[in-house]
């Protein structure tokens, strides 16, 4: 599998995650010793390792479900950027928001990931 279809096939991930608060797929795909950074309260910045991502997303499957639609994909190497819309519930608020999510794909695995995010809606759409 490619880079870009590893990434590709871990933002699906990504994406039924956030419908159903399933991660376990997404989890699967990450590296050991992966490295991350998301602007989410309590997990604010540079976080390693399986069991860390392992908290993150399950704080993630008790505050969210959403709907993503990548709206565009762009490659340089192993990084792998996936600009998204999202409309879903944050802590039980309705919300939307544009994000990206930029993957770095080394042997097969999610090595690493950051997400950035804009609220152009906000919460309470």
């Amino acid at each position: 599998m490619t880079e870009l279809q590893t990434a590709v096939a871990a933002m699906g991930h990504w994406t039924a995650g956030a419908a159903t608060g399933d991660w376990s797929a997404l989890i699967a795909v990450l590296d050991q010793d992966v490295t991350f950074h998301v602007p989410v309260d309590g997990f604010i910045g540079v976080r390693h390792g399986r069991t860390e991502a392992e908290r993150f997303f399950g704080h993630l499957a008790d505050v969210l479900r959403a709907d993503l639609e990548v709206t565009s994909t762009l490659r340089d190497g192993p990084l792998v950027a996936f600009e998204v819309t999202v409309r879903g519930v944050w802590s039980q608020r309705r919300f939307r928001q544009a994000l990206c999510v930029v993957l770095v794909i080394a042997d097969g695995r999610v090595r690493a990931f950051r997400e950035y995010l804009a609220w152009p809606g906000g919460l309470d759409d």
